[in-house]
């Protein structure tokens, strides 16, 4: 569980594997990818390398504020049902 990953949750996620030698089964974190503005190309393209190292991994993904609709749209379209959206107060099973 993380508050925000301030553009670092592929290393975090390398720094769990690192400690527990294993991914964790569920990851509670924003992404800190939502921009105030519209994405630029290459933006849309770091979102999207991001989501593609996600996918690799045997974990379920929860993302909430920091990541941005936008991020998370095109991050769900590449994951699947390997990542929701969460708000506070949801409750995860």
């Amino acid at each position: 569980m993380s508050g925000c990953a301030h553009n670092g949750i592929l290393s975090i996620m390398d720094a769990y594997i690192a400690k527990y030698g294993s991914a964790p089964d569920a990851v509670i974190s924003g992404f800190h990818l939502m921009v105030k503005r519209e994405y630029t190309d290459g933006e849309l393209s770091e979102v999207r390398q991001i989501a593609n190292e996600l996918r690799k991994y045997p974990s379920r993904f929860y993302t909430c504020h920091c990541t941005g609709i936008t991020a998370y749209e095109e991050m769900k379209s590449i994951m699947g049902e390997q990542l929701q959206y969460i708000h506070s107060g949801d409750e995860i099973y």
